[in-house]
């Protein structure tokens, strides 16, 4: 790969560090604010079913226009969404009620920002290539995981939600200018965009994907994934604050971060050994659901540390292939479709499990786990936050039975096939 793929690695390393940090705030600030999981879950769902219902139409403007500009123009609205976000709280106007119309901005753009960089993933590298950069850049994604929470808690102790937004919003275009150097492909110029010329687009991007059956059951399976992970996102802060403070959900999210580090380079080094391997994403889906139900048993930080490790390893390795097969069965032209429609899809189910845990994670932990607490004590302990903890071992019970049962399924193992025949038909082409 270039230096300039390098360099693009390390504009975005700051830039999506920024962001988590700014995510992390923001989530201590609303539990701080509010006290309860289902405030959080309030603000999560109108990202999660914003982004899932335009996300598709991301993919029309990935391929119809330069995806570098897409890019750029995608990130630079999200920092205005920002900087409007933390003059609020600079100001002490925030409340949850004004951050909901950012966070129907914010979702508008976030699916179909991350599907159009999927998609310029395939315009900078060869085919070969690709589950090699998915993986440096999940490791962009890891460093900004591993150092957003410990710094956005470290910030956000001295200067408030407002210094926070600030480093995001300033690491933000530092992001910006590294994609500047990056040239981006041309785009053949199609007729004027308009709804219908919108329609028959999304309408071809869909015909595509239906008669893709691999493609179609790798996408379910992370589906159901990101639905568990949808609820975890709101269970984890309210079951950790329960019995530490910031500084410990910070600690568990960094341990997540060193994971995704370590294993995204892993991924990077043993890229060409894994790519298209299906077994290996069904063995981390079910590695992935005891590690749920592992960091559900106490009220510990060591469980929930090793449930991040075993998260985040699973998880990155996981992204690697399966962007990977994606991107290698995709053609250029309708690639940046296909991409908006695997995150749209993946992301189906992300809003319902974010909906739902928040209501059923608080009845559970203030009514029904009081009520049955002798009887459950076994699985989760005793203490605030049990009930929450509940919901969570729930769910890794749910995702190993998802992954385990589609082990043999016929779809995954004719997608394996068809990754190593378009790999074999790279290599014999003549390099010109």
């Amino acid at each position: 790969m270039s230096k300039k793929v390098y360099f693009l690695w390390f504009g975005q390393t700051l830039s999506w560090t920024g962001s988590q940090m700014s995510f992390f705030g923001l989530g201590v600030w609303i539990y701080e604010t509010t006290g309860r999981a289902s405030a959080l879950s309030t603000i999560l769902f109108t990202v999660a079913i914003i982004g899932t219902v335009t996300g598709p139409i991301g993919g029309v403007f990935a391929d119809r226009f330069s995806r570098k500009k897409v890019i750029i123009t995608m990130d630079i609205t999200i920092a205005i969404v920002m900087c409007f976000i933390g003059w609020l709280a600079y100001t002490d106007n925030l409340s949850l009620y004004l951050l909901i119309p950012g966070a129907v901005v914010f979702g508008i753009f976030e699916i179909a920002h991350w599907s159009t960089w999927g998609a310029f993933f395939g315009d900078i590298v060869k085919k070969d290539e690709v589950t090699k950069v998915a993986a440096l850049f999940e490791s962009a994604s890891a460093i900004s995981i591993l150092i957003g929470p410990i710094g956005g808690a470290f910030i956000y102790a001295f200067f408030g939600l407002p210094g926070v937004i600030l480093l995001d919003v300033i690491t933000c275009f530092i992001g910006l200018a590294s994609i500047m150097f990056i040239k981006g492909k041309k785009v053949e110029q199609k007729n004027q965009l308009n709804i219908k010329n919108m329609y028959l687009d999304l309408l071809e991007g869909f015909k595509w994907l239906k008669d893709k059956k691999g493609l179609v059951t790798l996408v379910a399976i992370f589906a159901v994934s990101n639905f568990i992970h949808g609820m975890n996102s709101v269970l984890l802060p309210p079951m950790v604050l329960n019995f530490t403070d910031a500084r410990g959900l910070g600690l568990i999210e960094s341990a997540v971060g060193v994971s995704f580090l370590a294993f995204s380079a892993l991924a990077v080094r043993i890229a060409k050994k894994i790519q298209g391997n299906m077994k290996i994403i069904i063995i981390c889906g079910m590695i992935m659901g005891i590690g749920i139900i592992v960091g559900s048993l106490r009220a510990s930080l060591i469980l929930l540390i090793i449930w991040g490790v075993v998260e985040a390893g699973a998880g990155s390795i996981q992204y690697a292939i399966s962007s990977g097969a994606w991107l290698i069965i995709t053609d250029e032209e309708i690639r940046g479709r296909a991409m908006a429609l695997r995150g749209t899809i993946a992301q189906a189910l992300r809003p319902l499990g974010i909906l739902i845990a928040g209501p059923l994670g608080d009845y559970l932990e203030f009514t029904f786990y009081p009520e049955n607490q002798d009887r459950l004590s076994f699985l989760v302990g005793t203490g605030d936050g049990r009930g929450y903890a509940l919901l969570f071992f729930v769910g890794g019970v749910v995702l190993f039975i998802a992954f385990l049962s589609i082990s043999r399924n016929k779809n995954l193992k004719l997608l394996e096939q068809q990754v190593l025949a378009e790999l074999e038909k790279e290599e014999k082409q003549p390099t010109i």
